[in-house]
């Protein structure tokens, strides 16, 4: 939750200053390529640190019928990464249109303390169960797509402003997609914190 609250503050700190998500700012400025990797870094990292040391047993654990297991949320969180990240290209591939900049009507911080993860929506079905084989396989793929994001970002010289994607949180664009998928990591990691509180979840 520190790391969390730690890189809302930095993103409240650039809205405070006209750096993100200005009509004037077409390319990303150094400190909005620092504050999207400094994301994508530590909440990929809460992700492994929650599922440290889990067994089997613990990963397939379910509270209730209707509760996901920890192997649930991980191939979910894994399919939605790549769903999401499918969206953004297709948007990139188009002609950047600077006056769709005037549709969007949430800045970076709101849209992060909002929690607008409904963006991607929620995948948990036996589709994705048959996508890998177990969630170390569907990890190594999140942990490769990661990678790709932070050199993405750091090297780009793409319009990611002025491309803009229309989502049920309402007009975003790409960059701010990017920092929306790095603090959704943090809200499945939350979740699977949760589940490893529940008093008969095992053991080992």
């Amino acid at each position: 939750m520190l790391k969390r609250t730690t890189g809302r503050m930095l993103l409240t700190l650039l809205v405070i200053t006209g750096l993100a998500g200005t009509l004037h700012n077409s390319s990303l400025s150094q400190r909005e390529r620092k504050q999207a990797i400094q994301l994508i870094k530590n909440s990929r990292a809460e992700i492994f640190s929650s599922i440290n040391g889990l067994s089997v047993k613990q990963l397939d654990y379910k509270a209730g019928k209707e509760t996901p297991s920890i192997h649930e949320l991980i191939m979910s969180m894994v399919a939605l990464e790549i769903k999401c990240g499918e969206e953004i290209k297709t948007s990139m591939d188009k002609p950047s249109e600077s006056q769709d900049r005037l549709k969007i009507t949430i800045t970076d911080d709101q849209l992060l303390a909002k929690n607008h993860y409904s963006v991607c929506g929620e995948i948990i079905n036996e589709d994705i169960k048959k996508l890998w084989k177990d969630p170390s396989e569907a990890l190594k793929k999140f942990n490769a797509m990661r990678q790709n994001h932070i050199k993405y970002i750091r090297t780009s010289t793409e319009d990611l402003r002025n491309h803009v994607v229309s989502t049920p949180a309402g007009w975003i664009d790409c960059y701010q997609y990017y920092l929306l998928l790095a603090d959704r990591s943090y809200h499945v990691a939350e979740k699977i914190n949760e589940i490893k509180q529940s008093p008969s979840f095992p053991k080992k």
